[in-house]
């Protein structure tokens, strides 16, 4: 299991000269993108091909992989012309993580509507995706569906297997939601069959089961990336920044060895 940063969060002010250098001296292997947010990386759909490659290069300097391209497009609208549209920009945002060698995007479902059968929203979320999956083969790139908003491991697992897609995974993002009987077992055993990426929050004092998450995926043979996706709250900040990193990264490193045990 490889650490990565997702810049929502407490670094998304940073440039990507000091994102990328932090992550470096911290030993986290990749970085995922948050585009359309203002962040600090400047990494958008907008920018140029020769800005896409400066991009790559600066990861390769520090020898960081861009693990993927987080995006905020959902296709739970009512309104057909407002799912169009997001369709075609996470198309725009595909051909960006192409571009920068990130396999993956992250899509949203996102929420079910008062007016509408959650059926119905979760087949027009998984036709969407089925559209997105086959347009990404022939850029390398898959559309992962997150486990966000109203969007839990049942409702994404349902997304899943409607989409039918080998270019296509869902994104764990270990939320209170996934705890069944005091246990992440149920949810990670049920979505694990399209599991793709994982995202973390504060896995300090939280009370989710980061451990047991660990251990799971350490018996699974999970070989991929968890982004860090850390944010806090004026009640609550982060302070330095390099420090609270370095605590993050050692912290994950120490789950990882517990979950080999």
């Amino acid at each position: 299991m490889k650490p990565s940063w997702m810049t929502y969060g407490v670094l998304k002010d940073l440039s990507r000269d000091d994102l990328l250098d932090l992550l470096k001296a911290n030993s986290f292997e990749g970085v995922e993108f948050r585009t359309d947010a203002n962040h600090g990386h400047s990494v958008e759909a907008s920018i140029d091909a020769e800005e896409r490659k400066q991009v790559v290069a600066d990861c390769e300097a520090r020898g960081i992989k861009v693990v993927s391209v987080a995006t905020g497009n959902r296709y739970h609208d009512l309104d057909a012309s407002e799912v169009s549209r997001h369709v075609e920009e996470t198309k725009e945002r595909m051909h960006l993580a192409a571009d920068l060698g990130a396999p993956r995007v992250r899509v949203f479902g996102n929420n079910f509507l008062d007016e509408v059968p959650r059926e119905k929203t979760i087949a027009q979320v998984a036709e969407a995706l089925q559209e997105l999956s086959a347009y990404g083969v022939d850029l390398g790139v898959k559309p992962c569906l997150e486990l966000h908003g109203e969007f839990d491991w049942q409702c994404c697992t349902a997304v899943a297997e409607q989409v039918g897609h080998d270019n296509f995974g869902l994104v764990w993002n270990s939320v209170s939601e996934d705890v069944v009987d005091g246990s992440l077992e149920t949810a990670l055993e049920t979505v694990w069959p399209y599991l793709d990426h994982v995202h973390l929050h504060d896995i300090a004092g939280t009370g989710y089961p980061y451990r047991e998450l660990f251990r799971r995926l350490c018996e699974k043979g999970y070989e991929g990336y968890l982004s860090a996706e850390a944010e806090r709250r004026a009640a609550n900040p982060a302070g330095d920044l390099p420090m609270f990193v370095a605590y993050y990264a050692d912290l994950f490193r120490a789950y990882v060895d517990l979950g080999r045990i």
